[in-house]
């Protein structure tokens, strides 16, 4: 089976198409890793709570017992978490 040129053209012309929508699927999900990523940050270095608690996580559990600054980021990480007015945890 001979191709003619017309058809080589074709099939090299929705080659490079498909090689060009790829690459533009690819710079666009690196665009959108690259703005969650920095969104994060942003997220994480707003709140002074969120580096105390990754402190804290490195923590063993027998320093934990005795670190009253995780104590309390823990009970605040909570309180937030559920909602908790200061009178609701006086309830509990």
């Amino acid at each position: 089976m001979k191709l003619s040129a017309e058809t080589t053209l074709k099939g090299i012309a929705i080659a490079m198409g498909a090689i060009a929508a790829l690459m533009v699927a690819v710079e666009f999900q690196t665009a959108l890793e690259t703005e969650h990523a920095e969104r994060s940050a942003a997220v994480i270095s707003d709140d002074p709570l969120r580096g105390i608690l990754q402190r804290c996580r490195t923590l063993t559990p027998e320093a934990l017992k005795t670190d009253t600054t995780c104590q309390a980021a823990w009970e605040e990480n909570r309180r937030r978490f559920f909602s908790l007015t200061p009178d609701d945890q006086d309830a509990e």
